[in-house]
């Protein structure tokens, strides 16, 4: 009985916050407008550290290029 008495209360205090939420979603009177969300899209440059790597040879004493032969 005593947990009754304890619990009831709260429960029913988040019961009337939560239809009051509810209620001004559903009367919203911008909630019917089609908008698109703000997009934050940018284009990411391709980072330099991955151009150098690239760039650089696998093991060191390699060609830089594969075409080029050691006199």
């Amino acid at each position: 009985m005593i947990f009754t008495m304890l619990l009831v209360p709260p429960l029913l205090l988040c019961l009337m916050l939560a239809l009051g939420r509810y209620e001004e979603h559903m009367l919203d009177p911008r909630r019917l407008e089609r908008q698109a969300p703000p997009r934050h899209l940018s284009p990411v440059p391709e980072p330099e550290a991955e151009q150098q790597a690239e760039d650089a040879p696998d093991f060191p004493g390699a060609p830089a290029h594969p075409d080029s032969q050691a006199a």
